[in-house]
């Protein structure tokens, strides 16, 4: 089969994509809303757009290639994506006042969001979107979000600055860390370690702490909750390193803080901005500043 090099349409992934969950056309076709007839000539005008094989007939069944399974998982994550625009979209034109998207993640429980909802008088409204863990700087790029807080490594070049902070271990009381007053790097040979990212970063307790000591952790435990990081912790033990500053509000009974033993890995909390160039924005963006100049305040004076 010769490719023509002709795009898909948005149609012709729908369709992929419905074969990959129902496996026959007949169901697929009713997803899409279209006769079978249809979504048979919809398919053979997908391969002759790429030239390519994109099912294989498995009795009543219809089996795609590799290439089509391929396209429809991605067109899945696009679709969804796509979704997610046309809703922000919405909402962009829908809004009567200018309302400040923050994004949520693994450190929700950080102080500052709290002063955030506290704050007697809101500058103006205020959304909280769930991201998942470091996307929290993508979904302002892309412009999901309007701000968020992160934190970045003490080496980096300095942005939007929320405060200086430092790592720390966090164990059960009865671990012998809580007795010996710091943790060491050999404390994770034997236990879980309670993580939100499975990938060491530059700069944080990976690099600087466990590495230079040349031992790993027993086992990971990715949990993107510090709520329920900590609570995992302190029912079925283990050990987390976390910013100091984000252990001022979560519950802490039955655990204990403990600084890293040598020297400080200090780290840096940050806002995550969106750019806000139009003119017809100067309100939006003049509620995120002075969200984030009164949180500041409010961060600097706990």
């Amino acid at each position: 089969m010769q490719p023509v090099h002709e795009s898909l349409e948005r149609h012709h992934v729908e369709l992929l994509i419905a074969l990959r969950h129902t496996g026959k056309l007949a169901s697929a076709a009713s997803t899409v809303h279209i006769s079978a007839s249809a979504a048979s000539h919809r398919l053979k005008e997908a391969e002759r757009r790429l030239g390519v094989a994109l099912t294989v007939s498995e009795g009543r069944s219809i089996r795609l290639t590799a290439a089509a399974l391929h396209l429809a998982e991605v067109g899945e994550i696009a679709q969804s994506s796509l979704r997610s625009a046309e809703e922000t979209a919405r909402w962009m034109n829908s809004a009567d006042r200018p309302a400040v998207r923050i994004a949520l993640d693994f450190y929700d429980t950080a102080p500052w969001f709290e002063q955030l909802i506290g704050l007697p008088d809101l500058p103006t409204d205020v959304d909280f979107l769930r991201v998942g863990h470091d996307q929290t700087v993508d979904s302002v790029e892309r412009r999901v979000t309007d701000l968020g807080v992160v934190v970045v490594s003490a080496d980096t070049p300095p942005g939007n600055v929320l405060s200086e902070d430092h790592l720390v271990g966090v164990v059960r009381e009865s671990h012998p860390a809580a007795t010996r007053g710091e943790l060491i790097p050999s404390d994770i040979s034997n236990v879980t370690y309670v993580t939100a990212g499975d990938r060491p970063a530059h700069g944080f307790e990976h690099h600087q702490f466990f590495e230079p000591a040349n031992v790993r952790p027993h086992r990971l435990r990715k949990v993107e909750s510090l709520a329920m990081a900590l609570r995992l912790i302190r029912s079925f033990g283990g050990i987390t390193v976390q910013p100091s500053l984000a252990l001022r509000t979560p519950p802490l009974d039955g655990l204990t803080i403990v600084p890293l033993a040598g020297r400080s890995i200090d780290v840096r909390w940050e806002f995550a901005l969106r750019r806000l160039p139009d003119d017809d924005e100067v309100a939006m963006a003049d509620a995120i500043r002075r969200l984030v100049l009164d949180n500041r305040s409010a961060a600097s004076s706990s």
